[in-house]
């Protein structure tokens, strides 16, 4: 099967890019809706354009992130948690559309929406930071890594992925 062309543009992953709108968005809406229903004022407006704002950037990036999940080979380490994270933020997206035309149900579709968002955001991390999914020098060091054939090559590689696990058991707050 023939992938379709990666969504990245200049060597920047547009799902990436795309992705901090709903994260800043939907909890923003949340935070809106929050201050309509306890605010003397009026402020639905508000409320109604940051919820209708953060359903229309959520489904950029989640139909953009879909094409980037596509790309990802099946053997992949990526590819699983990758699946997770596309089917919790499509599930948001989801929350906030019926949120965006439901009033009465918006504060508890867009707390679960919330969570979601930070949910995926942690595993969309996870796939950045530990996986190196769409990481030029995690993606260079993986294809140099595969073609090493001698057992120096290998020990060398080795080697490195210690020496970052030990950093990172030692030298950050929560290791992982």
């Amino acid at each position: 099967m023939d992938l379709p062309r990666h969504p990245v543009v200049h060597g920047h992953p547009i799902h990436a890019i795309l992705s901090d709108g709903p994260a800043v968005l939907i909890p923003l809406a949340l935070a809106a809706e929050l201050w309509d229903r306890t605010s003397s004022r009026d402020v639905s407006p508000f409320s109604d354009v940051v919820c209708a704002t953060a359903g229309a950037t959520a489904a950029a990036a989640v139909l953009v992130g879909w094409l980037d999940w596509l790309t990802i080979p099946i053997e992949h380490p990526a590819r699983k948690p990758a699946l997770l994270h596309g089917i919790i933020n499509s599930a948001g997206l989801l929350a906030v559309a019926a949120a965006t035309r439901k009033r009465r149900l918006r504060l508890p579709l867009l707390a679960a929406a919330t969570t979601g968002t930070l949910l995926a955001g942690w595993i969309g991390g996870d796939l950045v930071f530990r996986l190196g999914w769409r990481v030029r020098p995690a993606e260079e060091a993986e294809l140099v890594g595969q073609s090493l054939t001698n057992p120096a090559g290998r020990k060398a590689f080795a080697d490195a992925r210690r020496e970052v696990d030990d950093f990172e058991r030692r030298k950050t707050f929560l290791s992982g």
